[in-house]
């Protein structure tokens, strides 16, 4: 969907990448995990299809969407759901979540073309080094933080501020490569470009309505776009 000459990665430092959805296909995963924590607790399974319309906003946000899908709303035993979950997911973290297509060669072109590559993601960071490492990722990444890494997570542009921060970029030197309505508005709000790739975990959000830099349908459609110079 979108055009080669439109994308002109000379004009970016710093390229930021969203994780689930983006980069990795975790629903698998996140469903095991889930549903582990849900039948620990006496609640049914869900499946891979409602999971990955309840992903983006954080571990807490999905917990929250998977109980109200039971109709439970009480702050106490989402909490206690949520503890459960973040023990279950420790133990299918790796087991089926892969790499979307095109997703190594972009990330290790972008790494030789000297950019600096930025990993924000809402999920927990204590998730976040294990994963990037079963994929092979983990090099490439300047840094890396997690949901609960700053004091506010995507849609805030706290976390895109602090990255502008660390690296001494303006605005105008950083890209945001993302699926979902936290990762545009977060761009948005930081003045910073963004990618949205329609082909994600976007809660069913028509994300080019949002009005975002760049639209792809996918991350190797971005990848092939870019093949010119990578």
């Amino acid at each position: 969907m979108g055009l080669f000459y439109m994308l002109n990665l000379n004009n970016y430092h710093t390229i930021v990448f969203d994780l689930d959805g983006t980069l990795v296909d975790s629903v698998p995963d996140l469903t095991l995990g889930l549903n582990h924590a849900l039948v620990t607790l006496n609640f049914p399974e869900v499946s891979q299809e409602d999971v990955r319309g309840w992903v983006g906003n954080g571990s807490l946000k999905l917990i929250e969407r998977a109980l109200a899908h039971f109709n439970e709303h009480n702050s106490g035993q989402i909490s206690t759901v949520h503890n459960q979950f973040l023990i279950s997911y420790k133990l299918f973290l790796c087991e089926q979540s892969t790499l979307y297509p095109g997703v190594m060669a972009l990330l290790k072109g972008l790494h030789e073309q000297e950019k600096t590559l930025v990993l924000l993601t809402n999920k927990p960071i204590q998730f976040v080094p294990q994963l990037l490492g079963h994929l092979k990722i983990d090099d490439v990444f300047s840094l890396v933080l997690g949901g609960d890494s700053l004091s506010e997570k995507k849609p805030h542009p706290l976390p895109l501020l602090h990255v502008l921060e660390t690296f001494n970029n303006t605005p105008e030197q950083c890209l945001m490569v993302g699926d979902s309505r936290s990762d545009i508005v977060c761009a948005q709000q930081a003045g910073v470009d963004s990618v949205a790739l329609l082909q994600g975990y976007n809660q069913g959000v028509d994300l080019a309505a949002l009005q975002p830099t760049h639209v792809f349908d996918d991350i190797n459609s971005l990848h092939k776009s870019l093949s010119y110079n990578i």
